[in-house]
């Protein structure tokens, strides 16, 4: 099983919660603090884009901010600065987070028996597609019992990778 290396994952990561613009300020690797208006100015994108993708870096907990009024405008000023010291500890954290709701998602598997439209319109518990008569309210067709043995195999694999993922962070980390 091949499993992605951490700056790897962290850049999917930065580009899923902060987009293109985030994975460029992270990637441009600022030594020290910036402000928006400074980074809009030099990288030729809108502010509002900027601003927008710190904010986003800032949530996942890659980005520190302080306020400073200009004493000529009256304005608050943003400066900031990426914490490329956390990057392992978010990714850890996000993966943890993504296991979570695998496991989840697994239980609900495992608990329930499911029936699915021939035409793919819905899936629904037996208890529904009794109710239903197993026809789709959506379409009309049949309900198909739906075997999720390759379903809760994928989940499982999945978990076992991030676990896979998250051990090789631990490791890097360590070193």
């Amino acid at each position: 099983m091949d499993v992605p290396q951490s700056e790897e994952l962290i850049n999917e990561l930065v580009e899923r919660v902060a987009g293109e613009v985030g994975v460029i300020v992270y990637t441009l690797r600022p030594q020290r603090e910036f402000t928006d208006e400074g980074l809009s100015q030099e990288l030729g994108i809108e502010i509002n884009e900027v601003r927008k993708a710190l904010f986003s870096l800032y949530e996942l907990g890659l980005a520190e901010y302080r306020r400073k009024r200009d004493e000529e405008t009256g304005w608050m000023e943003y400066y900031w600065k990426i914490n490329y010291s956390k990057v392992k500890e978010v990714l850890i954290r996000e993966l943890l987070r993504t296991k979570r709701k695998l496991e989840e998602k697994l239980q609900m598997e495992d608990s329930a028996i499911y029936y699915i439209c021939i035409n793919g319109c819905m899936k629904v518990k037996y208890e529904t597609a009794m109710e239903m008569n197993f026809v789709c309210v959506r379409c009309g067709a049949p309900l198909d019992y739906l075997d999720s043995t390759s379903a809760k195999q994928k989940i499982i694999e999945e978990m076992s990778k991030i676990e896979e993922m998250i051990t090789t962070i631990r490791s890097e980390r360590n070193n």
